[in-house]
């Protein structure tokens, strides 16, 4: 069969890729067992109400995580109810594309059919684990997608639970009523509004987060939007394209079904592969508590490297003994923090703790023996004695070296003219603590 599009919906990537590739492996070699597949794959859509008949009324979600399916407006009232706002002729992307009404009460967020008034789908305040507002990306008018995951939609496990995002113009929130709007809460426009309201009824004071140009930006200029700085990359998970987004706490994928959020916590490492003279692969690795898999981002431009590469080491991403430090010190990307980056302090100042314990614990030698211990005085004398002769035999050397030591390098024969280069009344920067 020529169309194996199902195969990435019934085994959607990267959360799926090894049985995605398993599946289409088997089926290159036995063409015959290709029926017995999609009929597999058919029975997995089925289950995630994805195989629905056109002419059936889609129901969105399964009821998981949160999201509730096809129930009045007063079954949404979990809390007190009161509603806080409205928005009127709000696109949604996912799970469904379609316009809807955007209801925001005390006890939940959902999106209402404006003809017959029934919620689609909705998600209490309580269940929300990260919201995103993120602007979308190659658009001559400025729009913003907020990215809402429930919990455990996080796109790093089965692939079952979907993020809910929604887009919002620029410009004056026209379509909005509601108790909100003289809440003392900044009503100029759609994302100062929405961005205020979710974070007065979000859990535990959480906040909607927003990229930062401090902790990331793209290299890739906007050809339409010159001299404004942009805040996405480009990359390719299999044949689709996405973007990725490089924020305080964490790496998102979107716009694309799956979503996907990359707490640090959730990391094990970040490496590189498949560097090019233009582009590079990008692979993180997730620790094996949130499903030990490898998920790779392709064709990433050479030019957003040195972006990455900062931000990567900036958050030691690239070292999986650090793991654990990022998990005890685990960070909710909507977290309540100081005015000053608090979390982001207390992270690297468990980091720093870290390998504080690390060096304390450290033996000089002790990697030498498998016990763990140094060699004897006995041994050491000896090396010593032999240092001393190789460097009387050396004495002429050591001259031309300016130095007692053996192996001491002459810095402007090795350097040359950089070192030339080097202003000696520009003081150097302290090195960053260990």
């Amino acid at each position: 069969m020529s169309d194996l599009t199902w195969i990435d919906e019934a085994f959607p990537i990267p959360s799926q890729r090894s049985l995605n590739k398993s599946v289409r492996d088997v089926i290159a070699r036995e063409p015959k067992h290709s029926t017995i597949f999609q009929n597999i794959g058919k029975y997995i859509l089925s289950l995630r109400g994805t195989d629905e008949p056109p002419s059936k009324k889609r129901k969105v979600g399964d009821g998981k995580n949160g999201v509730k399916e096809e129930v009045k407006v007063e079954d949404v009232v979990l809390g007190e109810g009161d509603i806080v706002i409205t928005v009127k002729e709000i696109s949604f992307s996912i799970p469904a594309r379609k316009k809807f009404t955007l209801l925001l009460t005390k006890s939940s967020m959902s999106a209402v059919n404006a003809a017959t008034g029934v919620v689609e789908f909705g998600v209490p305040w309580s269940e929300i684990q990260y919201v995103a507002c993120l602007p979308v990306p190659d658009k001559a008018a400025r729009q913003w997608n907020f990215c809402v995951f429930p919990r455990g939609a996080e796109g790093l496990g089965d692939g079952s639970a979907d993020a809910l995002v929604f887009t919002i113009p620029d410009g004056a929130p026209k379509t909005a009523t509601g108790d909100g709007m003289g809440a003392g809460h900044d009503t100029s426009t759609y994302k100062s509004l929405l961005i205020a309201v979710f974070g007065s009824l979000l859990d535990g004071g959480a906040k909607v987060l927003e990229p930062d140009e401090k902790v990331f930006y793209s290299a890739v200029p906007q050809s339409h939007r010159k001299g404004e700085k942009a805040f996405h990359v480009k990359a390719h998970v299999g044949s689709k394209e996405g973007y990725l987004f490089f924020l305080k706490n964490g790496i998102m994928w979107a716009f694309k079904k799956p979503l996907i959020y990359f707490s640090f916590a959730a990391i094990e490492s970040v490496s590189y592969t498949s560097i090019t003279k233009r582009t590079l692969n990008l692979s993180i690795h997730v620790a094996e508590e949130r499903g030990d898999a490898e998920f790779e981002f392709s064709m990433i431009d050479q030019e957003e490297y040195a972006g990455i590469d900062t931000y990567i080491k900036g958050n030691r991403l690239n070292d999986a003994s650090m793991a654990e430090a990022r998990r005890a010190k685990k960070h909710n990307v909507n977290g309540k923090e100081g005015e000053d980056g608090e979390d982001a302090g207390n992270l690297q100042k468990a980091l720093e703790e870290l390998e504080d314990e690390e060096e304390e614990d450290y033996v000089p030698g002790g990697d030498k023996d498998d016990d763990g211990s140094g060699s004897d005085d006995s041994e050491e004398d000896e090396e010593d004695e032999e240092d001393d002769e190789d460097g009387d035999e050396g004495g002429d050397d050591d001259e031309n070296m300016g130095s007692d030591d053996e192996g001491s390098v002459d810095l402007e024969d090795e350097l040359g003219s950089e070192l030339e280069d080097v202003n000696t009344d520009v003081p150097r920067a302290k090195r960053a603590k260990r």
